[in-house]
């Protein structure tokens, strides 16, 4: 009887820390309360920023926590500070289920709670209809310690499942139980971030943790294929490439210097350290507007060279180890995008599709939202298809009526995604709903 209670005890520990050195006692550092909203408060909201009840609609209340919680960084023994969104739904005598969001590209530090963010109101609409949704920032991102490390898959993983663990100690100080469903989303970097997390989470087979659904929003899982194409070409988004390369330098120093600038062309060598150096309050448009339209253009012709010749370059390697196109998840997917996004090409989503179904995966699916609509154009379609998806699972569980929206909710997405990609095609700009 000892010999099995040391051993349970044990594989607890390994559950709960990842073999972590110096794991600390609680996850959770602050949970500080910051607004609460009525449903006459998300009601009026809902009419200010035209979003139709039908589609999200408004039957609780929401108190909004901002928490700060422990995660470990990549050197596997410091333990960082990471910050998050709780959306608390007010419910009476029901257990919600546990909906995590991962946000779009952030390059500024900073990040205020606000209702005039579109993608908190993403979490606000789920927290009203009965989820518990989460929102974390990632590694180095709104409150937390250090630099973000953009587009690697461990560390984005890490921010959602450590983010769960404060949770689980959050709840007990509000009284909280949730119904163990948990479903993972995302879009843009949160796509890649979400479908990392449901990688991770899965992985370490915690009872506590079983995903229920995910449904990854156009986010760029084929890093060595579809997206390294745009690399080459005229781009909308060229900060994509330095940022890139300077966190890998950080996750996993690529290149033997101390100045990750060098590597950049003139005059990218002296210009992109005032976009990520310690002081991070630039937009991405801020830095799109420096940077050349073809995003290699920014490194040195040598390295572009050796990217494009070695297959050996430690660089590409390191991309391909955050490539989300070959494993085989256990709940059920689906993978949302638009055939139009000039910034995620579709073709990622198909790839990771290709790749896990080849691996004998069944229940996961393409839902391709529009041939037309492009990156931020495509957000809110995306964002209510995932929603009927998550809706089924919750109202259904673990067997859901797998239907598409009912004839009338089908019929106004379907005039309403056309009117806007009648204004998408006759301008040919995005009307950013993200």
């Amino acid at each position: 009887m000892k010999f099995s209670l040391t051993l349970a005890l044990s594989v607890l520990l390994m559950f709960n820390s990842f073999a972590f050195k110096n794991t600390p006692h609680a996850y959770l550092v602050s949970a500080t309360l910051v607004k609460s909203h009525t449903k006459e408060t998300i009601n009026a909201l809902w009419k200010k920023h035209k979003i139709p009840k039908i589609a999200l609609p408004v039957r609780n209340d929401v108190d909004i926590y901002e928490i700060i919680y422990k995660a470990p960084w990549i050197d596997s023994s410091t333990w960082i500070n990471c910050s998050g969104i709780v959306y608390v739904p007010k419910l009476k005598g029901k257990k919600p289920p546990t909906f995590m969001f991962g946000h779009g590209t952030e390059i500024r530090k900073g990040r205020n709670i606000s209702d005039e963010d579109s993608q908190q109101g993403i979490c606000l609409g789920f927290a009203t209809d009965g989820y518990l949704a989460l929102y974390p920032d990632y590694y180095g991102i709104g409150k937390g310690d250090g630099q973000h490390l953009y587009q690697h898959a461990w560390s984005e993983g890490m921010a959602f499942l450590y983010m769960l663990y404060a949770v689980e100690e959050f709840k007990k100080t509000i009284n909280l139980e949730t119904n163990g469903q948990i479903f993972l989303t995302g879009y843009s970097q949160g796509g890649h971030a979400s479908f990392a997390a449901q990688k991770y989470i899965e992985a370490q087979h915690d009872p506590r943790f079983k995903v229920t659904a995910a449904s990854p929003m156009s986010g760029a899982y084929d890093m060595t294929g579809e997206q390294a194409k745009y690399m080459f070409q005229v781009y909308p988004r060229p900060f994509y490439l330095p940022y890139l390369i300077i966190s890998y330098q950080t996750a996993y120093h690529i290149w033997n210097t101390d100045n990750i600038f060098s590597v950049f062309k003139a005059p990218y060598d002296t210009l992109l350290a005032g976009y990520f150096g310690t002081v991070r309050n630039k937009t991405m448009d801020d830095l799109d507007k420096v940077m050349p339209n073809i995003p290699s253009e920014v490194v040195k012709p040598e390295l572009v060279t050796q990217f494009q010749t070695d297959p050996n370059f430690k660089f590409l390697a390191r991309l391909k180890e955050n490539n989300l196109t070959n494993w085989k998840p256990e709940a059920p997917v689906q993978l949302c995008f638009c055939e139009g996004d000039r910034e995620v090409n579709y073709k990622n989503s198909v790839a990771a599709y290709d790749g896990i179904t080849a691996l004998g995966k069944k229940d996961i699916k393409l839902n391709n939202l529009s041939a037309h609509l492009d990156h931020n154009t495509c957000a809110a379609f995306a964002v209510l298809s995932t929603k009927a998806f998550f809706d089924r699972y919750k109202k259904h569980g673990s067997n859901p009526k797998m239907k598409e929206l009912t004839p009338f909710k089908k019929f106004v997405a379907g005039f309403v995604k056309r009117k806007i990609e009648k204004e998408y095609m006759k301008d040919h700009r995005d009307h950013a709903y993200m």
